[in-house]
């Protein structure tokens, strides 16, 4: 069986509606450096690992539930010359063992479900670094509050205004110290390469048993997008000063 988004995200280089200038601010942001050691919780096909150590120089432990993207990970750290600074391990985020105060920094970027939410992520990633040093967490917020009546949430979009958002990371007692938000680009660019990418793979399995399953669910997606979710929901790394 396909999955879904081993389909429709196999092009991605970044798995979230961000580039790689705004992940070079992060680095930045965080204060990565030859000598830094990250986590990077649920790093997916390894876009912001790979990046990171490139340009900085950083080491990277990246943990990733799915063997699909864990194997991708390895792969692209093989072909930018930086494997030996990035281990991808390969487990749920709730099993692997973090070392207290163990990493100079700790990132989750869209993945909070990890977690079961924004608060449980922010105390685990804040548990795996020294007091007062940075974590970032990428997170969803929407743009207009109250939503419209006629629009429908999907589970798990119990996201909140970017206020409240703030407010939410910060009842688990860090400080949020710095925002990099997308813009429309980075929504239309990360999520236009899903229609584009489910396309190839219907043109060149016609005949497969998903194929047709695979394609209501990215019509659905599409008109959601562009009738919705483009103008309602934004995307943010909240860098946060843990206490």
């Amino acid at each position: 069986m396909a999955w879904w988004y081993a389909v429709v995200e196999s092009r991605h280089e970044l798995q979230n509606p961000t580039s790689a200038e705004k992940i070079r601010l992060l680095g930045k942001r965080l204060g990565l450096g030859g000598s830094s050691h990250l986590l990077d919780i649920a790093g997916g096909r390894g876009g912001p690992a790979v990046l990171l150590a490139s340009e900085l120089g950083c080491r990277v432990t990246s943990v990733e539930l799915s063997p699909e993207f864990a194997a991708t990970a390895r792969e692209r750290a093989q072909a930018a010359g930086v494997a030996e600074l990035i281990e991808v391990v390969e487990s749920d985020a709730k099993d692997f063992r973090i070392e207290r105060g163990g990493y100079d920094a700790a990132m989750c970027l869209g993945a909070t479900f990890a977690f079961d939410g924004v608060v449980p992520t922010v105390r685990a990633l804040s548990a795996a670094v020294p007091s007062g040093a940075l974590i970032a967490v990428g997170e969803p917020s929407w743009r207009m509050w109250p939503l419209p009546p006629e629009f429908e949430l999907h589970e798990g979009e119990n996201f909140l205004p970017l206020p409240q958002t703030v407010e939410r990371f910060e009842s688990a007692g860090v400080e949020v110290v710095s925002l990099i938000a997308s813009s429309p680009d980075d929504w239309d660019r990360y999520e236009s390469l899903h229609w584009q990418t489910l396309d190839e793979w219907l043109r060149a399995n016609p005949g497969h048993a998903q194929a047709e399953e695979f394609r209501a669910r990215g019509r659905l997606h599409r008109e959601r997008y562009l009738r919705w979710i483009r103008d309602l929901l934004g995307w943010a790394i909240f860098v946060c000063r843990t206490p």
